[in-house]
């Protein structure tokens, strides 16, 4: 597949590029200055939410899926993505990680067996996330109140060192509680799961273009 690849040269964006290549796919590496191509199979973004216009702009001209794990949009640019998702395969989220997928479930299968037990969830990140709290707290606390009685979830954020992304969830009820914890050991598990979620999405789409 040809990939279009929006923040090629950062810190996912960069294993993006390794991966997939490995992969046998051909990348076309997208910067701020960067000329768009002309077609691409698919397009995967780890760029900035500022470049939102941007990649909506691109995919919606080619015609081609796009996998963001960008987070931190605003509600203009959320308006883009949901206008884009008319128009092609959109495919958004904080995490592509395995392990974060799983841990949604088990939560919410706590959540609906415990609905009388609180909830809170501190996440840490590396120093320099820009936005607070996660995507993936967000998602995890959206998952969990769509299960419990009540509809809130306190989320704490941390922004220190290197950590490359830890969650970690408490349930507690009277007398004892329950904590699971996803911690992330490097950003391949990021960039691994936007190039098979890449992989699905094309493949759907060159069997429906036959």
């Amino acid at each position: 597949m040809k990939i279009a690849l929006f923040g090629a040269n950062g810190r996912v964006g960069k294993r993006v590029c390794e991966i997939a290549t490995k992969r046998g796919h051909t990348l076309l590496p997208i910067e701020k200055d960067t000329p768009l191509p002309s077609e691409a199979d698919v397009a995967i973004d780890f760029s900035l939410p500022q470049a939102t216009e941007r990649v909506c702009a691109f995919c919606a001209k080619v015609h081609c899926p796009l996998v963001s794990g960008v987070t931190g949009r605003n509600d203009e640019e959320e308006a883009l993505i949901s206008a884009l998702s008319q128009q092609v395969r959109v495919v958004c989220k904080p995490n592509f990680s395995v392990g974060i997928a799983m841990l949604e479930r088990l939560c919410q299968i706590v959540a609906r067996h415990m609905p009388d037990w609180d909830c809170e969830i501190c996440e840490t990140h590396r120093r320099d996330k820009k936005d607070s709290p996660s995507g993936t707290a967000k998602a995890l606390a959206s998952a969990i109140c769509q299960c419990k009685s009540f509809k809130k979830v306190t989320v704490h954020s941390l922004r220190c060192g290197t950590n490359f992304g830890r969650h970690e969830i408490v349930f507690g009820g009277q007398g004892e509680s329950l904590t699971l914890v996803h911690q992330a050991e490097n950003v391949d598990v990021f960039a691994l799961g936007a190039v098979l979620e890449a992989e699905s999405i094309g493949l759907s789409q060159n069997v429906s273009d036959i």
